[in-house]
């Protein structure tokens, strides 16, 4: 079953975010909890790597490497067993 990564920011003030670059090409696999992506704050400057919330197998990347990005904003698809 597909399941959307949805953007939930912690840690940070900003309201904005650019995706620096995703640590899983499609395709692999991923674990809950593990490195997902890498987000930068527009406003801030500050890195933060975005946490896959399933365990499972990347499956599409919505956002790609550049996109501005808000909370609320799917990111990418995993296939969960």
């Amino acid at each position: 079953m597909l399941k959307d990564v949805v953007f939930q920011p912690t840690g940070a003030d900003a309201s904005m975010f650019a995706v620096s670059y995703w640590k899983v090409d499609p395709g692999g696999g991923v674990s809950e909890g593990g490195g997902l992506l890498v987000v930068e704050s527009v406003e801030e400057k500050v890195a933060l790597v975005v946490p896959s919330p399933y365990t499972g197998v990347l499956r599409e990347v919505v956002a790609r490497t550049g996109r501005t990005i808000s909370a609320g904003d799917v990111l990418g698809r995993i296939d969960v067993p």
